[in-house]
């Protein structure tokens, strides 16, 4: 069953393409974006040479401590992005839409070998159609495209399969399933059983270290005596795995019902979700069976101005192969966000309190599927065993100027003890200079407790379209 499911992912995007080709579009749109940014990131402190030991189903992981602020871990990314748009009908409600993308990205520290990578994916391959007006409609879509949770912070990634949807002024429903495995583990990054993303711990497979270790070593004279003596076989498997790593391969579903204005102007809505392990490209077998069901309302509170939006999120997690029951522990995740919006250039002020359990009680820690941190900190946990609450704001000084800025407490929640981890403090400023150019600018600070996990760090980042 398990390999039946992986054979008809790897056919899925091939019939798509093809049977895309044999339409007639009626009207054929695209365009290209170059996204160029530059940063440095550290922790303040000075270097840090220890190796930290994890204890992972593959066996014990060792990982370096990146190095401080004064030896400035610099990141350097260039990003070439691809999109069409090919509808096959006048209206526009049924057609095929695609975006690719090719990323460099260059890691240099201080007297350390830098890392290079080449990453290219498919960022967007599917079939749509969307017969929507004022009194509702039907959605469809089917290939790769992306799914969000209702909470954004448990599943935010791509996914190859299948969405349906269909509202009407009263309900919206929504459901999707689709598979992982074929998904690139560069760009998106998954939690494993223990709590990390695998791929990102390794610290490896570049283009750099590739030729450092399996090329450079190499005494030749002449360029065809390297050429003779080099097992290019061998280095083009590790570039190939650089380029390309398959992702941890799931079953992922999802459905949902949201009542719109259910009562005095209040929007309910419940969702389950699954994500059920396989086989796949990757060779990688977590057994990390997920189950959540989260229920939310929100909308105005008190007055119109004053919006508020409510979660909570129950999971719970087995091993299918190994007959472990998926309902032996309970988890929970929840978030309250209240946003007071104002006349004075479109200022709104936020605080956002988040809670993901931990041993705490009746409560396991709790995962979500898409690696996602929940804070600055270096080396920062994920959505688990954690309690963080802070304020925020944003306001635009103009029409093309918009300005965030915000800070944190984060708190480790484990086994009943509230343990302070430490505060952050970030800001954000996006300048649309004209049509075709947006300028960013990023910059936060985490001071941690423990000033190994401080971290500061700032990126300008300039977004091109053609």
């Amino acid at each position: 069953m398990r390999r039946t499911v992986n054979t008809i992912g790897k056919s899925l995007l091939l019939s798509l393409v093809l049977i895309g080709s044999s339409l007639p579009a009626k009207a054929f749109e695209a365009g290209t974006q170059f996204i160029l940014s530059g940063g440095a990131a550290g922790n303040g402190g000075g270097r840090y040479s220890t190796y930290e030991r994890y204890d992972t189903v593959w066996g014990n992981l060792d990982i370096l401590l990146q190095p401080g602020w004064w030896s400035a871990h610099q990141v350097t990314n260039a990003k070439l992005i691809g999109w069409f748009d090919m509808p096959f009908v006048e209206d526009s409600t049924f057609g095929l839409a695609g975006q690719a993308s090719l990323k460099y990205s260059q890691e240099n520290s201080y007297d350390e070998v830098p890392m290079i990578n080449l990453i290219p994916d498919i960022d967007l391959l599917r079939y749509y159609y969307n017969k929507v007006d004022a009194k509702g409609g039907f959605t469809l879509s089917a290939g790769r495209f992306n799914v969000t949770d209702k909470t954004g912070d448990i599943i935010n990634q791509k996914i190859d399969g299948l969405y349906l949807g269909y509202a009407t002024n009263k309900v919206q429903f929504g459901v999707y399933g689709g598979y992982t495995g074929l998904l690139n583990s560069r760009t998106t990054m998954m939690i494993n059983s223990t709590g990390m993303n695998f791929w990102t711990s390794q610290l490896t497979d570049s283009l750099y270290s590739t030729y450092v270790n399996k090329v450079k070593p190499i005494n030749t004279k002449s360029l065809s005596d390297l050429m003779n003596k080099v097992d290019w076989g061998d280095v083009m498997s590790d570039v190939g795995r650089s380029f390309y790593i398959w992702a941890d391969p799931y079953f992922v579903s999802a459905a949902n019902l949201t009542f719109p204005y259910l009562f005095a102007n209040q929007t309910a809505y419940l969702e389950a979700s699954l994500a059920i392990s396989t086989e796949g490209p990757s060779k990688v077998e977590d057994e990390f069976d997920r189950f959540y069901i989260t229920g939310g309302l929100y909308g105005p509170l008190i007055f119109s101005d004053l919006i508020y939006s409510f979660s909570t999120t129950f999971s719970t997690y087995g091993d299918s192969d190994n007959n472990k029951s998926a309902f032996e522990g309970l988890a929970n995740f929840s978030k309250l966000k209240l946003t007071y919006f104002t006349n004075f250039h479109n200022l709104a002020l936020s605080a956002e309190l988040k809670y993901a359990s931990g041993d705490n009680g009746i409560y396991d820690p709790f995962y979500g599927l898409t690696s996602n941190p929940i804070s600055y900190m270096r080396y920062s946990p994920e959505h688990n065993s954690a309690v963080k609450y802070g304020i925020s704001a944003s306001f635009k000084p103009t029409k093309e100027f918009l300005v965030t800025i915000g800070t944190d407490q984060l708190f480790s929640y484990k086994k009943n003890i509230v343990d302070y981890q430490g505060w952050q403090i970030y800001s954000e400023m996006k300048l649309q200079c004209t049509s075709d150019f947006q300028f960013q600018v990023k910059a936060y600070r985490f001071l941690a407790t423990d000033s190994t996990y401080d971290n500061t760090g700032a990126t300008i980042t300039g977004v091109f379209s053609f």
